[in-house]
This record gives C-alpha cells, sequence and structure tokens, in this order.
C-alpha cells in the first residue's frame, strides 16, 4: 500500500452536519476500497486563491492515508463526481 496526503476544498455554503456528513462518506469510500486512514484535519474557511465556480472561500480538510495505487483511480473518479467538493489534490507521500 501506498501512502497518500489528499486536499478536499468543499463549499463555503454547507453547514456543519452536510460538512461531517460528506467527510464520512470519503472516509467509507477509502475504506471500502481496502485503505486506512491515519489522520483527518479540519483547516476550517479560508480564502481561495482564485475563483473556483464563483466562489472566493472553500472548507478544507486535510486527509492522510493508505491505498493500493489500483484503488486510487476509483476513488478519484467517485470524488470528481461530487458537486460538493470544489477541488481535490491527492499526492502520493
Amino acid at each position: 500500500m501506498d501512502s497518500y496526503e489528499g486536499v478536499f476544498i468543499l463549499k463555503p455554503t454547507l453547514d456543519k452536519q452536510a460538512q461531517d456528513d460528506l467527510i464520512e462518506q470519503l472516509r467509507g469510500l477509502i475504506k471500502k476500497n481496502e485503505g486506512d486512514i491515519q489522520n483527518v484535519t479540519d483547516w476550517g474557511k479560508r480564502k481561495l486563491a482564485y475563483l473556483i465556480d464563483k466562489k472566493t472561500e472553500g472548507i478544507y480538510y486535510l486527509f492522510d492515508f493508505t491505498l493500493l495505487p489500483e484503488k486510487m483511480k476509483i476513488v478519484e473518479n467517485v470524488l470528481k463526481l461530487n458537486e460538493a467538493i470544489l477541488r481535490i489534490l491527492i499526492v502520493k507521500k
């Protein structure tokens, strides 16, 4: 398994309950694909460097996780379809 770091920028209009539900979905997606999550850090709402979907702010979360390389493409494709997520950046450690 490879170690990854993922930063997810959520829409700033999400309330706390919607954020928690989305984070649980992300956790479930990684675990369903035989991954393991070491840490999830809430960075809070921050100003974006540039407009994304006419938004100037986003809610940032950092995930540290391990996953099989062949499962990463599946996870990325599912995440890209979620409209509550503005941006995704996943890098291999």
